[in-house]
């Protein structure tokens, strides 16, 4: 009997240390801190400036016009008025880097002009020069603004 009491004994006193081990490390701590989520620095992106839009202008001759564009990559696309009454028509051409070249075909006549020039980094002004080569003659300068 006395057998039995020394190996009870012995493993209420293991027990009793086991369960000291799990409580002391049951423990909370004072830290009632929540993890701040990762930040980047990264900016949102911006939209690249682009030709597309309304674009109002002169040419050396006086004339008004008037350029509404759609750029898609580097393609541009839209219509031609002027304020002459002389016609309308179409515009098409591409922009490089800076580099804009446009043809535009005027109704009626079928007056077809080669644009060439170059535009600001904003997409806010170009200037450079036309020439007609089809359905009449003439060249000159051209200013425009969005």
């Amino acid at each position: 009997m006395k057998k039995k009491m020394v190996v009870l004994s012995s493993c209420l006193m293991l027990l009793l240390g086991v369960c000291s081990l799990v409580l002391t490390g049951c423990g909370g701590s004072d830290d009632t801190t929540t993890p701040t989520p990762a930040t980047t620095n990264a900016s949102p992106a911006v939209p690249s400036p682009t030709m597309t839009g309304v674009w109002h202008g002169t040419f050396d001759t006086a004339v008004e016009f008037a350029l509404s564009l759609t750029q898609n990559d580097n393609v541009l696309s839209g219509t031609y008025t002027r304020n002459d009454a002389s016609g309308s028509g179409t515009a098409s051409g591409q922009i490089n880097d800076n580099t804009v070249d446009l043809t535009t075909v005027r109704e009626p006549g079928h007056i077809i002009s080669q644009w060439h020039g170059t535009v600001n980094v904003e997409r806010t002004g170009s200037s450079g020069t036309w020439t007609i080569v089809s359905g009449g003659s003439g060249s000159g300068t051209f200013s425009m603004n969005k």
